[in-house]
């Protein structure tokens, strides 16, 4: 099976001092590489190819790559080609996997930065929850057999390791726990169609083709059926699911899970925009030595403000009772209680396990347990009196 460990995922890139070329970025070369790693040629539909190759483009001629940057991207670029890869033979040997029910799913979604972390760890307290770690993220395919015995926890328990030496300060804002819930962006990442390619490097022409294809429903019925594999072996009795990529890609979500539960994150956008400018800012120094503050503030000024007019106008066509909104000052006050309600609220069993479970983690996970995570507006170019007029009916309609 195709692994990216060691030096080949990045991970001890500071020797790296080849002059910076872009060549290998090319959709044809990665292709190419990743089939004869792996041995394999399917990649399955081929609607990713055209964000395969805007992003790629974008990466050559936008992102300012250091070598370091140019090296990480065509990584990742090959794992996602590699995985679907693994994928497509997967299915190949068990085409019955496409029938695994992915039950009463429970999304989380809303602006970064809005505790949707927070609460995704809460509702994977509930031992009868099923929910993505992040090592099957990285590699989804084969299914896997255990979630807690598999040769590729080791692989990604050093993979991140050292992309926390690449990105040292990453941890304040976001630490990558392997075995831990993470987004649903690692799987959908591998449709080349998510905002994750935003917040890793400088890519203005991606990010205008992506405004108008990450609610595309092709992305979720490639997701729907990356869970129907991971779920094959590994069921629960509910899928508990996380991705602020959710709130952009909302049509597409609904069109292929028409019954999710949905829980939407409320947060303060002056509050919410330093912290995901500064997420964004250090994941692009991992990858560049030219990071404009100025231009990352206004750009998720701009993006959020886009992705809030779209979602607003998708809920508005959604049926009562599949949406449930929380605020994130009420989630931090009462994290166990905004837990109980969401329960009832959506109908699902909650236990004294459950329970036990969520206060042993907030007791071992206090905030700021790896550092303070230290921004401002102002560092961004952002005020916010602007910020708060730009977002003022939607602040006003969650009592921001």
């Amino acid at each position: 099976m195709f692994r990216l460990t060691g030096r080949l995922a990045g991970l001890e890139t500071g020797g790296i001092t080849a002059q910076v070329s872009t060549e290998g970025l090319e959709a044809g070369v990665l292709l190419e590489e990743a089939a004869r790693k792996v041995g394999l040629d399917d990649f399955g539909g081929g609607e990713f190819r055209e964000g395969l190759e805007m992003l790629l483009k974008s990466l050559r001629e936008e992102a300012r790559l250091n070598a370091r940057g140019v090296f990480l991207m065509r990584r990742t670029v090959l794992r996602l080609l590699s995985n679907r890869l693994l994928t497509e033979q997967a299915f190949a040997e068990a085409p019955e996997m496409g029938e695994t029910p992915v039950a009463q799913p429970l999304f989380v979604l809303g602006f970064p930065r809005t505790g949707t972390t927070l609460l995704h760890n809460l509702l994977a307290c509930d031992p009868q929850a099923r929910w993505l770690r992040l090592w099957e993220g990285l590699y989804p395919a084969p299914p896997p057999r255990s979630l807690k015995e598999d040769s590729r926890i080791a692989d990604v328990e050093e993979w991140a390791l050292g992309f926390a030496k690449v990105a040292p300060r990453l941890a304040t804002a976001h630490k990558l726990e392997p075995r831990g819930p993470e987004e649903c962006l690692w799987l959908i990442e591998h449709t080349f169609t998510d905002l994750i390619f935003e917040l890793r490097a400088r890519v203005p022409a991606y990010s205008e083709w992506l405004a108008k294809h990450e609610g595309d429903g092709w992305v979720y019925q490639y997701f729907n059926r990356q869970l129907r594999m991971l779920g094959t072996h590994c069921r629960g009795r509910h899928w508990v699911l996380k991705a602020p990529r959710h709130l952009a890609g909302l049509a597409g979500l609904l069109e292929v899970f028409p019954e999710a539960r949905v829980v939407q994150t409320h947060r303060d956008p002056a509050e919410v925009l330093p912290s995901l400018c500064s997420l964004c800012e250090i994941l692009q120094s991992a990858a560049t030595d030219q990071v404009d503050k100025q231009e990352v503030g206004e750009n998720w000024r701009r993006r959020l403000a886009n992705i809030l007019k779209q979602a607003r106008a998708v809920r508005k066509g959604t049926r009562e009772g599949q949406f449930l909104d929380v605020r994130y000052a009420d989630l931090v006050r009462d994290p166990v209680g905004t837990v109980r309600d969401i329960y009832e609220f959506h109908g699902y069993e909650y236990s004294s396990e459950m329970e036990a479970g969520m206060r042993r983690w907030l007791a071992e996970n206090r905030q700021h347990k790896h550092g303070t995570h230290k921004y401002s507006l102002e560092e961004y170019g952002l005020e916010a009196a602007a910020v708060r007029r730009d977002f003022s009916e939607y602040c006003g309609e969650y009592g921001l």
